[in-house]
């Protein structure tokens, strides 16, 4: 289970029809990090203060576009509802749970971003959440440390904080999604990364320490 602050990746099919219209660029060069894709004309993150937290379309690997609708500020029900799908009381109750400890831990706002290549199916999916001081953001990030979804696996140190682990995605084609968990003052990130055959760590650290320079205190 893919714990809270990341939005559900199956949603991304029904998203995709907010996408921007346009051919990906030219394949990527064979170095660590691929290339970043020439961002659609008129296509750019909804506004928002917090928008420099998350990857934005000209800093993503090439061939990848916007989600818009699945992009954009996020408040405190909306990210107390990625830790829950579904309807009944369990997942209430999860929802509910979620909501009362980002109160206690000073939750402010958070901002989502999310990118998909349409010919390989790959996604990133970034959330990055604010919190009233640094200690609310780490104690935030210790009770997501508290539940592990998939295989740790090793990465440098990103921020403050940081763990990654994967797991294998199911379907036609054998895909795997990694989960890279960072903080860095008042801010904390959930980063994930869906690719086939699999998962490049040095993209998503490569962007994940980008986004932590932006960081305030």
């Amino acid at each position: 289970m893919i714990t809270r602050r990341l939005p559900a990746l199956a949603l991304l099919p029904v998203l995709l029809t907010a996408c921007s219209d346009g051919s990906s660029t030219t394949a990527a060069p064979s170095s660590t990090v691929p290339a970043a894709s020439a961002p659609a004309p008129g296509v750019t993150l909804p506004p928002d203060a917090l928008s420099a937290l998350v990857p934005a379309p000209d800093e993503v690997p090439a061939g990848m576009v916007l989600v818009v609708k699945g992009s954009g500020p996020r408040d405190l029900a909306t990210v107390a509802g990625y830790s829950s799908s579904g309807t009944g009381a369990q997942a209430t109750a999860a929802r509910t749970a979620a909501a009362a400890k980002l109160r206690a831990h000073g939750f402010r706002k958070a901002y989502v971003a999310q990118y998909v290549n349409t010919a390989t199916g790959a996604v990133i999916s970034v959330v990055a959440s604010t919190f009233g001081n640094a200690a609310g953001a780490t104690a935030d990030f210790a009770d997501d440390e508290k539940v592990h979804s998939g295989t740790p696996t090793a990465v440098d140190k990103v921020g403050a904080a940081s763990s990654a682990a994967v797991q294998t995605v199911p379907g036609s084609v054998a895909a795997q999604l990694l989960l890279l968990r960072f903080r860095q003052g008042t801010t904390t990130w959930s980063f994930a990364f869906q690719a086939a055959p699999s998962a490049d760590r040095a993209v998503a650290v490569a962007l994940a320490k980008l986004l932590v320079q932006r960081a305030p205190a």
